[in-house]
């Protein structure tokens, strides 16, 4: 009886057949098996088709990722780059402000020096004559009580600040070292701590004014108001200092209205 080794593989995907058969005995079956074969090896060369898309079908997507990522960091970039920018902007924007204000204000003093309202040495600004102490002696400085007699005998008072021009004018003359070089303003809280009260009798309830923590009574009795001027932030313009202990200049006020 003849038999016939019939052999197939797959040895690209890993399999491989070695089949004897007898194919007259069996023709049925041996066309079945290499029909079988045949179907075999098509399902795994299919089955590796699909895995090869799909690696590359993977590969793409880590592509587009690290596309994005790195799109990301470059937004991220481009944002902080536009941030530092518009801050920059603010403060020249700020300092210009100022420097325009401080302009005009100069220009109303000197427009306001000759027409005779204010006396000899003062400042006219919105129909009030102004003295800064600093003008006559750098070195003479006062606490609050002293310094208020000496604006009372010159026909005035401590400062008055009931307006935002009044803080504009005050903060540009002031504007010097902080905390070293305040000047005394008629602002006190001695009738009823916490409750700061105007020479004219005007309570304060704007709390912006005052730097950040103040006021706060420094445990030894700060009960009057010291104006100042700061580059970081020429909103805050008060603290409150000791009345008696501390000494610095002061600024009078006449009012003209």
């Amino acid at each position: 009886m003849h038999r016939e080794n019939m052999q197939t593989s797959c040895g690209k995907f890993g399999m491989g057949f070695n089949i004897s058969v007898n194919q007259n005995d069996f023709p049925f079956s041996y066309y079945m098996m290499n029909i079988s074969f045949f179907l075999i090896c098509s399902g795994a060369q299919a089955k590796q088709a699909s895995l090869q898309v799909s690696h590359s079908a993977a590969s793409e997507v880590i592509s587009e990722v690290t596309f994005l990522r790195s799109n990301h960091s470059d937004v991220i970039g481009a944002e902080k780059q536009a941030t530092s920018a518009l801050a920059n902007a603010i403060k020249n924007h700020t300092q210009l402000k100022e420097q325009i204000d401080w302009r005009d204000i100069n220009n109303l003093l000197i427009s306001g020096s000759t027409c005779g309202k204010c006396p000899l040495g003062w400042l006219i600004f919105n129909s009030s004559c102004f003295f800064f102490s600093y003008t006559e002696s750098t070195t003479v400085k006062k606490n609050w009580h002293k310094s208020r007699e000496d604006c009372i005998k010159r026909g005035a008072d401590l400062v008055v600040i009931d307006n935002q021009q009044d803080h504009t004018i005050n903060d540009m003359r002031s504007g010097r070292d902080v905390w070293g070089n305040g000047f005394w303003i008629g602002l006190t809280d001695m009738e009823s701590e916490g409750t700061w009260v105007w020479l004219n009798n005007v309570t304060e309830v704007e709390q912006r004014y005052w730097m950040d923590g103040e006021p706060n009574d420094g445990h030894i009795g700060e009960d009057c108001g010291v104006a100042v001027f700061s580059n970081e932030n020429p909103w805050k313009t008060r603290y409150d200092g000791a009345c008696s202990q501390k000494q610095l200049q002061w600024i009078c006020e006449i009012n003209q209205s």
